[in-house]
């Protein structure tokens, strides 16, 4: 229902790019057509507040470069213009013999985040992979946050209980690899966004953000302790042996005196060596933790790219469990449609598979196999070489390391079909280009979000704006692919014909409206379904899915960790070179061969999101530069804005550089998924670069030459 605003109406709706799920208002003109978006200061969950991405979203969707009619490639970088049917068609001649000479496995599907935040989109892609059969499903989630889905399944039991950090109500607050301020945080919903730290701050507490260079969120919330990029895991290990002293065998968990032992190997002094930050520092959080009435942590993206992003989640939480913050208010909570869905998805298998890569035997994380392995799968031959790939809202080539690789993969295959609201770098190689509708033209319901959530209310919206051009919903392209591979959804041809053409947007959108009416007059015309809070002291001892109901803090599949640690400490302990120097043995700053020896993190954007908002700029400003250390340039002889040139064995990438006070010396800081700058190109991929566990690629702290291009 609209509400009036002047000579506007406004359309409530909320954000779908991340798990803050933000509300938003869409003012619409006298002919319905949207002219504005802005937050809903009435929100009863956001309070008024919504970034830039979701703000901005228009440009996007009124992009001049959107995709409005498929397109078939007729020669290398030429597309024609074709209508539905004939290129259903094309599709349907060129993945039928795949699958009938080479199986299931000769097709792969890859999909990217804007599909987690689609209901019917992720509904339709789970009947779609089952349809096909196929082994070789990928997902941006390799990328990013698939050792927490392990490290959940760990702990838990389950892939999709995750402990919810009660900001809230705590004293203290552990933030590791997180910058909310520029970018929200994953896995975890901010009632009323990034104020909750403004509220934090302002009742007294302490809120402490451990990263490599002092974030945007340090500077204006608290206190910032500099760590070695991919170091996290001592620093969390070395608190735990700190409170060695506070465990206490209980029937809640099992497993903490394994990890404990392993803790014993990293105490503050060695930790301090590996982490960068001195003993007395360790010993001093370690204190403020043990001395805290209530104490929350949090890890996000930064942490979860290291090379032991998975053994972080688990020490994250038992430092919680320890500390007696773990299932606590103020401290860890765990919300019960969680616990919900964790059984029902125990009692149906998900993260239980144990499906592996043709390649390098890696285990499937929910169905799906890490990225980096994909250009392995298309470029080995032998009967279930990888030939066709479908790709959905993604851009493998510019989000997955090894582009170089990737791309000659890409060009192998016999068939390339990409599913998207732009022609992105991997549409720049697709035989065929589908264009779908974005989030502003569809219902939706905040299923991704209600796991992370202390709010009451799960979130639905219609669309806003009627589908531009020929685009088509993703549900709709994929029950359609499937006809044209003829395994149809849920095994029946009319299901699929009648599921592509149900008008989902006005069916559901209707239907909620009415049956929730009431609730909505409730929530000032917000729409939503009620949903219970996460309470402390519910979840030990009842909520896990694991034998006994425990927590687990220990398991089989982390046995190899401990050796895997001790070489990756070793490596930290071994001392690089930092200048290049003439024979001599003097340093040549500011000459032609004098190169700088840095490690490379990588850094989130106000409005571009992973590699999906394409193009997008601030005030018509390109983000792609380096920033560095001020003292690193001027011993470079570079100027403000001076190129440098950064390089590793894969490739190299000539970008301006900016001195920014905030980095350290020996640091650089790239902006992730930018095309025209596409640092994961630089990062190396393979077998090595792969967490064991969870498939996570390894994409920070990887070390980079940078020399001044004079």
């Amino acid at each position: 229902m609209a509400r009036q605003h002047g000579v506007r109406r406004s359309h409530p709706t909320f954000c779908r790019i991340c798990e803050a799920a933000c509300g938003l208002l869409v003012d619409v003109d006298a002919s319905g057509q949207p002219v504005h978006i802005r937050p809903d200061q009435q929100h009863p969950i956001s309070h008024g507040y919504a970034c830039a991405k979701g703000t901005r979203f228009l440009e996007a969707a009124r992009h001049p470069n959107r995709l409005l009619h498929p397109l078939r490639r007729i020669a290398a970088g030429q597309y024609e213009r074709v209508p539905w049917p004939e290129a259903l068609t094309f599709a349907a001649d060129r993945l039928r013999p795949l699958l009938r000479h080479y199986g299931p496995h000769a097709i792969g599907i890859y999909f990217g985040n804007p599909l987690v935040f689609h209901t019917m989109g992720v509904l339709t892609m789970l009947a779609f992979m089952r349809a096909l059969g196929t082994r070789n499903v990928f997902t941006a989630g390799s990328q990013d946050c698939n050792n927490k889905f392990v490290g959940a399944h760990i702990v838990h039991g389950s892939p999709l209980i995750h402990p919810i950090p009660d900001f809230e109500h705590t004293d203290f607050a552990l933030m590791l690899g997180t910058n909310p301020a520029v970018s929200q945080s994953s896995f975890v919903h901010l009632e009323g966004g990034t104020t909750v730290f403004d509220r934090l701050v302002q009742r007294g507490s302490r809120v402490l953000w451990v990263d490599p260079r002092r974030t945007e969120s340090a500077q204006r919330w608290g206190e910032h302790l500099q760590i070695r990029p991919g170091a996290d895991v001592f620093l969390l290990l070395a608190l735990l042996h700190a409170l060695r002293d506070k465990y206490r065998p209980d029937v809640c968990e099992e497993g903490l005196d394994s990890l404990l032992a392993l803790a014993a190997c990293y105490p503050p002094q060695r930790a301090a060596t590996l982490t960068g930050i001195a003993p007395q520092r360790i010993t001093e959080l370690a204190n403020a933790i043990r001395q805290a009435q209530r104490a929350t942590f949090h890890m996000s993206v930064g942490v979860n790219q290291g090379a032991f992003g998975t053994l972080c989640y688990v020490a994250l939480q038992a430092l919680a469990y320890v500390s007696g913050h773990y299932d606590r208010r103020g401290g860890l909570l765990f919300h019960p449609l969680a616990v919900w869905l964790g059984e029902i998805g125990r009692r149906l298998g998900v993260g239980m598979s144990r499906k592996r890569t043709g390649v390098g035997s890696v285990p499937s994380i929910l169905g799906t196999l890490p990225a980096a392995i994909m250009a392995d799968e298309i470029l080995t031959p032998g009967p279930e070489q990888l030939r066709a790939l479908i790709v959905v809202s993604g851009d493998p080539l510019t989000s997955i390391p090894g582009s170089a690789r990737l791309q000659r993969a890409l060009k192998n295959l016999e068939f390339l079909v990409c599913l998207d609201l732009f022609q992105n770098a991997t549409g720049r190689e697709a035989d065929l280009i589908l264009p779908t509708t974005s989030w502003l033209e569809r219902w939706d319901l905040a299923t991704t979000t209600v796991g992370f959530q202390q709010a009451p209310m799960i979130q639905y919206a219609g669309g806003i704006q009627p589908a531009p051009g020929e685009t088509r919903s993703e549900p709709r392209i994929l029950a359609d692919l499937s006809l044209a591979c003829d395994r149809p959804l849920f095994g029946s041809t009319m299901l699929t014909r009648l599921w592509g053409k149900i008008p989902w947007d006005t069916l559901l959108t209707v239907f909620f409206d009415v049956v929730l009416l009431p609730i909505r007059l409730l929530w000032r015309g917000a729409r939503g379904i009620p949903t219970p809070r996460p309470s402390p002291g519910h979840y030990l001892g009842r909520g896990p899915r694991t034998p006994g109901q425990r927590v687990r803090f220990w398991h089989g599949d982390l046995d190899e960790e401990p050796q895997r640690l001790a070489a990756y400490a070793a490596e930290l302990e071994t001392p690089v070179p930092s200048w290049n120097r003439s024979q001599s043995g003097a340093l040549r700053p500011g000459s032609a061969d004098a190169t700088l020896w840095c490690t490379m993190i990588c850094r989130r954007r106000r409005l571009g999101h992973n590699s999906w908002l394409h193009g997008a700029v601030r005030d018509g400003k390109s983000e792609a530069a380096v920033w560095a250390s001020p003292q690193d340039l001027a011993n470079l002889g570079l100027p403000n804005g001076g190129e440098v040139l950064l390089s590793t064995a894969s490739t190299a990438l000539q970008v301006p550089a900016i001195p920014v006070a905030d980095v350290a010396q020996g640091l650089v800081v790239v902006p992730h998924g930018l095309a025209e700058a596409n640092v994961n190109a630089l990062i190396p991929s393979g077998i090595d670069m792969i967490e064991p566990l969870s498939g996570q690629h390894r994409m920070t702290g990887i070390p980079v030459r940078m020399t001044a291009v004079l």
